[in-house]
């Protein structure tokens, strides 16, 4: 076995003639160099736990982010379906039950101050929402006629930033799971 250590003066503590580990250009006594050891491993290990709590704290809101979009989607699917469950694309007008079509969103879900807002969201059928990316046109003219003026004013909310916070997020939450319970009141 190498011995690691050699006869010097510590840089820290001062000592001479000791028993001392090379760490870089110094040298530090043993007491020294396990008392840094020490120190390292203590911060090494509060670095660790603040990034867990972050990213358990980031798993909740992302929990409730996700929560939230699943009770929304079938808020405003149900919401605009009739008795038997049937409902139409915003954008074609396909029909079909509202298991069968997506919440599409007239402002993208990544401007989240209009994500979970009714005025922004409508049924649409997988065709329109994924593969013509919304149909923008048919989605502006429908909003326009239905509310003249809303897709002008959605735009430029979006311009807005917003982040919600746990709180924000539980409430909507609260408040979806509630406006849920009663539209669903009139399917059969």
């Amino acid at each position: 076995m190498i011995n690691k250590t050699k006869f010097g003066d510590c840089a820290e503590c001062g000592d001479k003639n000791t028993n001392v580990i090379k760490v870089g250009k110094d040298t530090y006594c043993v007491h020294c160099r396990n008392m840094q050891k020490a120190k390292q491993y203590t911060e090494k290990a509060k670095d660790k736990t603040k990034e867990r709590q972050s990213y358990e704290g980031m798993n909740e809101r992302q929990s409730l982010v996700n929560d939230l979009d699943y009770v929304f989607s079938r808020y405003i699917r149900i919401r605009e379906s009739d008795p038997r469950g049937i409902c139409a694309c915003y954008t074609c007008g396909k029909k079909d039950h509202w298991t069968k079509l997506q919440n599409g969103h007239y402002i993208k879900r990544g401007e989240t101050l209009l994500r979970w807002d009714s005025r922004n969201s409508r049924p649409q059928c997988v065709e329109c929402n994924c593969h013509k990316n919304g149909n923008m046109d048919a989605y502006t003219d429908n909003l326009n006629a239905e509310h003249p003026g809303l897709p002008d004013q959605l735009k430029e909310e979006s311009r807005e930033v917003n982040k919600f916070g746990r709180e924000e997020l539980k409430q909507l939450l609260i408040d979806y799971r509630a406006k849920l319970k009663i539209v669903q009141q009139k399917l059969l």
